[in-house]
């Protein structure tokens, strides 16, 4: 599936989920292959997450966790628990960042976070896993994204920023930024999507000399 944006409304959960296995383009024209994660999954998300720096760590947790309980990396992967859904990025068979929203009780509201491999930092991913998160939540009728980040984080929040959703931030005393999505209001996501992926087939595209 190419134009993810684009695709028409599907009702029934599972179904939302399991269709959002595509590939896609970096912006540096190297290509990566999103899909939503399953029980299959475990081992790989548990070294992802043992193999980031403290750094990343840091900034996805808001602390250094050098190991994620077994509960918690069970909900990530399982597709059977409904308000948690997660994708990963895999490049050449290495999973190269992971994107995840949890729904509110209220069933209108979910709340995302992205974790990127050190090593794949500004090739776009978390903006991709964004995109496909925002497919997912408008099909299951929620009205809002959140998310929450610390307020030198800046690569995450030029994501924030530059993908295409209506936002508003705030940030509050304790160094924290609060980010919402309108997902019901205009935005300019299938744009600024379209405008990314031609960049992208353009570095993918040899240079003639």
């Amino acid at each position: 599936m190419n134009g993810v944006l684009g695709d028409s409304v599907v009702c029934d959960r599972d179904a939302v989920t399991s269709e959002m296995e595509y590939d896609a383009l970096l912006i540096n024209g190297h290509p990566i292959h999103i899909a939503p994660a399953e029980l299959t999954d475990l081992s790989r998300v548990r070294l992802f997450y043992q193999h980031l720096s403290n750094a990343s760590t840091y900034y996805r947790f808001f602390g250094i966790r050098r190991a994620i309980p077994e509960r918690e990396l069970v909900n990530i992967v399982d597709p059977h628990v409904e308000e948690h859904v997660t994708l990963l990025a895999t490049i050449q068979g290495e999973l190269a960042g992971i994107g995840e929203f949890i729904v509110a009780p209220s069933n209108e509201e979910a709340e995302v976070a992205f974790a990127v491999a050190d090593d794949h930092h500004h090739e776009g991913i978390a903006t991709l896993l964004l995109e496909g998160l925002v497919v997912i939540a408008r099909r299951r009728n929620i009205k809002r994204l959140t998310a929450v980040t610390l307020w030198d984080n800046a690569d995450m929040l030029l994501v924030f920023r530059t993908v295409g959703l209506r936002e508003s931030t705030m940030l509050d005393e304790d160094g924290i930024v609060h980010v919402t999505f309108d997902l019901l209001a205009h935005d300019e996501l299938e744009q600024r999507s379209t405008e990314r992926r031609l960049h992208a087939m353009h570095e993918a595209t040899p240079s003639v000399e």
